[in-house]
């Protein structure tokens, strides 16, 4: 499942790169910006002839390149990183697009030839919420089509040689072409908040007109057009993004405060890595949609349409957020006129604005779906009757699936899936799945495995599911996420041939003794203690937050095996039965009032030496891969669209609409979350890792998107109960057999479960510190005892 721009893609944008590297630096857009035309014409007709972007979404037998969505979209982040002045959304973006889409040869012929050249601009005006509503009133008589009607802001019109009109006949839509020099025509420049791109007002009295399509054709061609006029934008608004985290990065690495680079301080770390995570999250949607676009023609406009409104509804806000943060880090020098922060600001505000606010493409997109009122949702013509699957990804590659989904359907011919009270039978046909390679696809042959990308294992579990399998997440959630990847990475044969199958099949739960009441976040100062007696460790201390230590029947396990060493560097990864003599599990009442979680208190437990993960003493670099696939299992798990906690929040605001206190606030609030959540979803696909690599500290953007994402939608849940959101199932001390971290049964108390997200697995704080620091190069705080012995630090 691969929606990345492709290796010519990215050719493409190296060549952009360097072309506005040299011909828009920063003097180059100050020197353009308010003036007439406002941009440098010797270096559009460069851009048009040596470059030929302006032919790029122009099909090669009027002149132009045949390029898709994609490769479009990547001229216009590049741009958006540099503030680009040139008329090109007006003329590539919206014009050529509607031209082309017209299939109006005769137009095609007459206007693309001369835009592909750079010896003509043109722009696209409407007037109402889309070209397809347009209320431009367009009327036919003996000598020919007028115009007549005002539009308050178009977008780089006092440069056009010629206008594309969108607007309504008697008989329905009508789209067609305004010269420059037509009588009636009145184009007046208006002062435009982001002075990179220049505005005005267009009245037409009457105007000559000429016709290029009307009816389905008009509102074919201007759907297509203004949804792929929304994904540009937000392209570009991503580009900006993308250059203004690199400048806020930049800056709290250099700029010294306090004896210390500002970026070592938490309060601007935690600052960048939210803007990274918003990033990576308007990457994720507007890639796709891109993808989208250039694999999803007419006939499934409905699609295209969503992932355009998605991703322009993110991208807006992200542009925003990091536009605002990074003049924040600058500080009062970032609010001067003589910074670039400003100029990104002002392109930010007036790109979230442009073609509809973040809001009405959340409105756009609900309609889309068929989510809320009847009267709120919009049919796009080719989309039969506007309703989309729930909602089956439309990014998978068929060809590299087949066998391997042949494999499956083979697979459950053969083991049909028991009945979910059927325990053994379904233990059963686990060892047999793991048997055929269809436990985890990226293990190798032999181990449960097929040598295959991990991308490829949401084939199969989409398969079982859909057979009623029970995928086991919440019954052995530490053995499958975290044990069972940690082992086949640093286990030895032995060991990879004892524990990888049980735990798979759940004839063996696992959980996991890391944490300990004095060493939470900072768990490498913990202090339970390993010392080797003949051929066993002595295993004393105490550990908490042990989530299935009740029926757990192994453990992996954190433990100090040297302490005159620095933290990091004395401590041994174990595997213990925790059967074993002198293991004691005291429940640990949560604020559910159930005892999910345990403590776990150790007493001479006997290790043989054959349970040692790893080396002794470099137990804290098996422990990372641990955390790291815990942070996946936890955060990045790719489900399909629309399903898990936001379906839960669908289905109570569904039930929630014939109350009167449920009004559009609340609709736009759903929505905001169905954002974040498919955003989110596409984020886990676009980094899962290839199979030759395990997981990278990118996992760390899941976690924290789930954690904060799951609290959201579940108090959004709760706040959708009304007066019931007073009430509660109970607060029975039960300890369940089942982990919840996704939350599960009433979504009151679900909601209060979701509060550990952001603690568990490595609390929110620490995720940012892992993002600041490990991705974007950010400077650590100062740690006063990391090459000091562990006896002698100081420690809770």
């Amino acid at each position: 499942m691969n929606y990345m721009p492709d290796e010519s893609a990215e050719s493409l944008r190296e060549i952009i790169h360097a072309f506005l590297a040299k011909f828009s630096t920063e003097q180059d857009v100050r020197n353009l910006m308010g003036t007439s035309p406002g941009y440098d014409a010797p270096v559009w007709h460069r851009l048009s002839t040596e470059l030929g972007l302006t032919g790029l979404a122009i099909p090669e037998e009027h002149g132009g390149s045949g390029a898709g969505p994609v490769e479009v979209g990547i001229a216009f982040e590049e741009m958006g990183r540099k503030l680009f002045c040139a008329p090109f959304l007006s003329t590539v973006g919206l014009v050529a697009t509607a031209i082309v889409e017209s299939g109006n040869s005769e137009a095609c012929r007459d206007f693309l030839p001369a835009i592909v050249s750079g010896d003509r601009t043109a722009t696209l005006v409407w007037e109402g919420p889309s070209p397809t509503k347009s209320q431009l009133r367009i009327q036919h008589k003996d000598a020919g089509w007028t115009v007549s009607g005002r539009v308050p802001v178009a977008v780089e019109a006092t440069a056009a040689d010629f206008v594309l009109v969108a607007g309504a006949s008697a008989d329905g839509p009508v789209v067609g072409v305004v010269e420059s020099t037509a009588p009636g025509l009145a184009i007046e420049s208006l002062t435009p908040l982001d002075q990179t791109r220049p505005l005005a007002s267009v009245q037409f009295n009457a105007t000559p007109v000429r016709l290029v399509c009307s009816g389905d054709d008009a509102i074919r061609s201007m759907t297509r057009t203004y949804d792929l006029a929304l994904l540009y934008v937000a392209a570009e608004q991503l580009g900006a993004s993308a250059r203004q985290l690199e400048l806020a990065v930049e800056y709290a690495k250099t700029r010294t405060q306090f004896g210390r680079a500002i970026g070592s301080f938490q309060a601007i770390k935690h600052r960048c890595a939210d803007m990274l995570v918003a990033v990576e999250s308007a990457r994720s949607v507007v890639y796709h949609g891109l993808w989208m676009a250039a694999n999803y023609g007419p006939a499934d406009s409905n699609l295209v349409s969503q992932s355009a409104s998605l991703a322009k509804a993110v991208a807006s806000e992200c542009c925003r957020m990091v536009a605002l943060q990074t003049l924040q880090i600058h500080g009062g020098i970032g609010f001067t006129w003589e910074h670039s922060a400003h100029l990104y600001v002002k392109r930010a505000k007036s790109t979230q604005l442009l073609f509809g606010s973040p809001s009405y493409h959340r409105a756009r997109l609900a309609g889309l779906l068929g989510i809320g009122h009847p009267d709120q949702t919009e049919r796009s013509i080719g989309a039969g009757d506007g309703q989309t699957p729930v909602m089956e990804d439309q990014t998978q590659d068929h060809t590299d699936t087949e066998a391997l989904a042949q494999a499956v359907a083979d697979f459950l011919g053969k083991y049909p899936v028991p009945h979910p009270d059927d325990r053994m039978g379904d233990r059963k046909m686990r060892e047999a799945r793991f048997d055929a390679g269809l436990a985890l696809v990226s293990l190798p042959e032999g181990l449960g495995g097929r040598s295959l990308d991990p991308t490829m294992q949401q084939v199969v579990d989409n398969a079982f599911a859909a057979a009623g399998a029970d995928d086991h997440e919440g019954r052995n959630t530490i053995g499958l996420g975290m044990a069972l990847p940690t082992i086949a990475e640093h286990g030895t044969a032995e060991q990879k041939a004892r524990y990888l199958r049980p735990c798979f099949s759940g004839e063996e739960i696992w959980c996991q003794l890391f944490s300990e009441p004095g060493a939470g976040s900072d768990l490498a100062s913990l202090s339970t203690r390993a010392v080797l007696n003949g051929d066993a460790y002595l295993v004393n201390g105490q550990k908490v937050w042990t989530s299935l230590g009740h029926v757990a029947s192994w453990a992996i396990l954190l433990a100090r095996t040297d302490v005159a060493a620095p933290k990091h560097r004395g401590l041994t990864y174990f595997l213990v039965d925790m059967r074993s003599p002198g293991v004691e599990v005291r429940p640990l009442r949560q604020i559910t009032g159930e005892a999910e979680f345990n403590e776990v208190y150790l007493t001479d437990v006997r290790i043989p030496v054959a349970n040692v993960l790893g080396r002794v003493n470099d137990g804290w670099r098996v422990a990372m891969t641990t955390l790291a696939n815990e942070r996946v299992a936890l955060g990045a798990r790719i489900v399909e669209r629309g399903t898990g906690p936001i379906r839960q929040l669908l289905d109570i605001y569904g039930s929630a609409l014939a109350r009167e206190d449920v009004g559009e606030e609340a609709l736009d609030r759903v929505m905001l979350l169905w954002s974040r959540a498919e955003a989110a979803r596409l984020t886990n696909i676009r980094a899962s890792r290839p199979r030759d690599q395990g997981p990278g500290p990118e996992g760390s953007i899941a976690k924290l998107q789930m954690a904060e994402l799951n609290q959201a939608i579940y108090e959004c849940c709760v706040d959708l109960c009304g007066s019931d959101g007073l009430q509660i199932d109970g607060y029975d001390y039960v300890a369940p057999e089942y982990a919840t971290p996704q939350g599960r049964g009433d979504v009151r108390k679900v909601w209060l479960r979701s509060l550990a997200n952001s603690i568990e697995g490595g609390t929110s704080e620490i995720m940012r510190n892992i993002l600041g620091e490990r991705i974007l190069g950010l400077p650590p705080e100062p740690r006063l005892d990391k090459n000091t012995a562990w006896i002698d630090s100081n420690r809770s």
